[in-house]
């Protein structure tokens, strides 16, 4: 099946249309209209049989005369004439004394609006009819052509007793010529009203489709990796419409995000390389000597693949580095837990680390949190001096909960301070260091929606991881 494509304007204007036209249909294709020109018909023969039926009584009462002498055929015809009503009087067994038409003497007591009112009730009666196929010409006379014919009877009293019924009857209009008749007075509302239906699609559509043209040159813009992409973000940013704000916002931020994550791609990349370059370097040398040099004394041998082996374990601590590094920017699989549980652990596997206070629970990837707890617990007995003091206390603060790593070491130098978490910063380089660990806590504690500072001072050092709680939770 072929789908149809059309512009925003276009679907506007068409679904403006429907909503206009949907008045009309509810109308017809309910019956709501029939039923209340069925009303509106009953109603006035109504009336009109309570003012037949009040005169035909005055008379009465002037001549003393039986109905069928009344002469009432003359005002009956004449009514007719004026109404387009047909009308009919009977006596008291139903029988018709006097008629717009050439009915008399038919006995109509069976019909229930007529038994009704001989019974001394008004009486009333929908009966179907032949419809009559309607042409343009006899929609805009008094022809009816509806399927139904609307009955009203009513009782003639004389002295309080009932004489005979006056029976009313018609076919109301039908809708089409009820449409047909009312178009010259509705016919300027309505042009009107279309005119601004179709006026505001086409203001909507204008005021939706530029913002839309905006956000999708702004897409292209930022596929191509254009840095003027967020110019073309600026009207869709000052949009009428809410949602189209929104999705610039949106999209100003991804392209943010993107802008960062390559450049902190084009960054990695540069640090793997120059991390890299000197154990390669150092292998590719060892290795060429001692290819080449099948001289080489046993004890010279030996130390150089000693240096060999020692670049290839900074080289495999690097790789493990930047893999531990890369799933802690990922965020991985989450579960709800409890910090002081990963605390007590921390705390089993270093008996020289004392504890304090209490965390709540978070809801995170457990093994990324007690890795990155465990790297600032073991930079701080590494780097604090065999004398070191490390306390982890817990702690909670509103809607974030998190641990402080203390330790009275000799702290951290101003130069250093600022560049403790910069992937391959270290400054135990000769022990092996990698400078991933506390990168590593960084990117945990990001990923996580929490942070990670510090603050040093000689004899203190505090690093605070900080998390997202559980609400409720202790």
């Amino acid at each position: 099946m072929r789908r149809l494509y059309l512009s925003l304007r276009t679907w506007l204007v068409l679904s403006h249309l429907v909503v206009f036209t949907l008045p009309v249909l509810a109308l017809v294709g309910t019956g709501a209209l029939a039923n209340d020109l069925r009303t509106q018909t009953r109603e006035d023969l109504e009336h009109q049989a309570a003012l037949l039926a009040q005169h035909i009584e005055y008379r009465l009462a002037a001549s003393r005369e039986p109905l069928s002498g009344l002469g009432l055929d003359d005002t009956l015809i004449h009514a007719k004439e004026a109404t387009l009503a047909g009308f009919r009087v009977t006596d008291t067994s139903g029988r018709i004394v006097a008629s717009s038409g050439s009915d008399h003497g038919e006995d109509i007591s069976r019909d229930p609006e007529v038994a009704t009112a001989l019974a001394g009730s008004p009486g009333m009666a929908i009966k179907e009819r032949a419809r009559i196929p309607s042409s343009r010409e006899s929609l805009k006379g008094p022809s009816r052509h509806a399927s139904v014919r609307v009955f009203v009877a009513r009782p003639v009293r004389e002295d309080g007793d009932v004489v005979g019924a006056v029976v009313l009857s018609r076919t109301p209009r039908e809708e089409v010529q009820a449409f047909y008749q009312m178009a010259p007075r509705l016919s300027v509302g309505a042009l009107l009203a279309l005119a601004g239906t179709v006026g505001l699609a086409f203001g909507a559509g204008r005021i939706l489709s530029r913002s839309l043209r905006s956000l999708a040159e702004a897409s292209h813009g930022i596929a191509a990796g254009s840095e003027a992409a967020l110019v073309a973000l600026e009207p869709a940013s000052r949009s009428r419409v809410a949602e189209a704000r929104a999705l610039a916002a949106a999209m100003g931020t991804m392209s943010a995000r993107l802008r960062q994550r390559l450049r902190y791609i084009s960054e990695f990349a540069g640090n793997v390389s120059h991390e890299f370059k000197t154990p390669v370097s150092s292998l590719r040398g060892t290795i060429e000597l001692l290819r080449d040099d099948d001289d080489m004394p046993p004890e010279q041998r030996a130390r150089f693949l000693e240096n060999a082996l020692a670049d290839l374990d900074r080289l495999s601590r690097l790789v493990g580095g930047l893999l531990r590094l890369a799933r802690a920017e990922e965020g991985g699989a989450r579960s709800v837990f409890s910090l002081d549980d990963v605390l007590g652990e921390l705390v089993a596997r270093h008996p020289t680390v004392t504890r304090a206070g209490m965390a709540a629970r978070v809801d995170a990837n457990r093994e990324q949190i007690e890795s990155a707890l465990t790297n600032l617990v073991e930079n701080a007995l590494r780097h604090g001096g065999p004398d070191v003091h490390v306390r982890v206390e817990g702690f909670t603060d509103g809607a974030h909960t998190g641990v402080d790593v203390v330790d009275d070491g000799p702290g951290i130098s101003p130069a250093n301070l600022s560049k403790v978490f910069d992937r391959f910063f270290t400054t135990d380089r000769a022990k092996g260091g990698t400078g991933l660990g506390l990168a590593l806590v960084r990117a945990v504690a990001e990923a996580h929606g929490g942070r990670v500072d510090v603050e040093s001072a000689p004899g203190r050092t505090r690093f605070r991881l900080v998390l997202p709680r559980i609400q409720g939770a202790r």
